[in-house]
């Protein structure tokens, strides 16, 4: 298994990403931009080959997306809904990811095969996320899931914060009294 590090502050600025090794050398670059239908994220080396790509096909609650790899379709992910664990399936690689997207933690499966596991080491400076991968083939296609996954973990946390600033109190001194007449 081979260890990627992904920095999860230049993710979310929208900026192009370096993916390093565990020696510091550059591998990857992730370029593009979220937010839009048929908007597209695409993974390159650093000698500026195309390796995959996952675009956007749909907005709402449940996104799609689609994922390319040397420019053919290979399998397609959409958000389902789950409690405490999130499974997620990306047809046509019948590929299994299972985790917790609040802690951050995922696997990804091929039947009994592990085919890398998504872990963010630190909240620090934006975080850092370790991509612990099987094969150098599906090294840029869990790029582009580790990059699905960050931003629904984001869209998470923005859609709980109303949740927990409001949380219910007491009343206290400013609030008018309701009194009969």
């Amino acid at each position: 298994m081979r260890t990627l590090y992904l920095n999860q502050a230049a993710l979310s600025a929208k900026a192009t990403t370096v993916i390093r090794d565990t020696n510091n050398q550059s591998c990857y670059l992730l370029v593009g931009k979220w937010g839009l239908r048929a908007d597209v994220l695409s993974v390159y080396t650093i000698a500026g080959a195309l390796e995959a790509e996952v675009k956007q096909e749909s907005l709402g609650l449940l996104p799609k997306f689609r994922l390319v790899y040397h420019r053919q379709t290979v399998g397609r992910v959409s958000k389902t809904f789950g409690v405490i664990r999130e499974v997620l399936f990306v047809r046509g690689l019948n590929w299994i990811i299972m985790g917790n997207i609040s802690s951050g933690h995922f696997k990804i499966t091929h039947g009994r095969d592990l085919i890398a596991t998504i872990d963010q080491v630190s909240q620090s400076g934006g975080g850092t996320t370790t991509l612990a991968v099987d094969q150098p083939d599906h090294e840029a296609l869990v790029i582009c899931l580790a990059a699905i996954l960050d931003r629904w973990a984001k869209h998470q946390h923005k859609a709980l914060a109303p949740l927990r600033n409001h949380a219910w109190a007491p009343a206290a001194g400013d609030i008018a009294q309701f009194t009969k007449k």
